[in-house]
């Protein structure tokens, strides 16, 4: 069909295209990114590049990350200069973690945890994280499919990325009752009212409808 946009999208931590699965998008083909499996001491910015190979640098590009994969998009919107780069429940800039993110760069009790323990703290943390009862199973199948020391080495990015450039076309999709990336903390475009930080989940009628006015435009 002609016209037809495609939106790279990359999922949060530790999940998969499943994430995007509620997502009711119109004249749009959602076009998951797979994980590669990071190397030990990557910054964030080295691990974005790693996807390019995956995308299509010829034509218009419309990035679309949630969380952690908000903020690979965010690297690779200078990489690739997209059209649009839409952050859902992420944070454009480093300036925009929460204070306990921040943290653990002066006290890394991360770097202590056992890449076993991390993923058992992650399978617990589905309350925090906004995820019901009713979608324990599909978030441990996810985690379980990560490449090896995904979840270690990927948290050691989150907290020592550097980025202070947010994006220029970026359009910030934020739930006022996210947990782990605080409201208060982010500039967002478009506020979720109630939203989790797994509101792509529970608020994805709503979200599609931005999504698809940001594509339409």
């Amino acid at each position: 069909m002609h016209g037809m946009k495609t939106i790279y999208a990359i999922p949060g931590l530790g999940t998969t295209k499943e994430l995007f699965s509620k997502l009711q998008l119109n004249n749009c083909r959602l076009e998951v990114l797979n994980w590669p499996a990071p190397k030990e001491k990557m910054s964030l910015k080295e691990y974005a590049k790693e996807f390019i190979g995956q995308i299509k640098t010829d034509g218009e590009i419309y990035l679309m990350g949630v969380s952690l994969g908000g903020m690979l998009c965010s690297e690779l919107s200078h990489l690739t200069n997209s059209k649009k780069t839409i952050l859902i429940s992420s944070c454009k800039t480093k300036k925009e973690l929460p204070f306990l993110i921040r943290l653990l760069k002066i006290i890394p009790l991360h770097k202590v945890f056992s890449e076993k323990l991390l993923r058992k703290i992650a399978t617990h943390s589905n309350w925090f994280l906004g995820f019901e009862k009713d979608y324990e199973d599909e978030f441990v199948a996810m985690l379980n499919s990560m490449p090896e020391n995904y979840v270690k080495r990927t948290i050691e990015m989150v907290v020592d990325w550097k980025n202070e450039l947010a994006p220029k076309n970026a359009i910030h999709i934020h739930g006022t009752a996210d947990r782990l990336l605080t409201y208060k903390n982010v500039q967002a475009d478009y506020p979720i009212k109630n939203g989790s930080h797994a509101m792509i989940i529970y608020q994805a009628d709503e979200i599609s409808k931005i999504v698809n006015e940001i594509v339409r435009d």
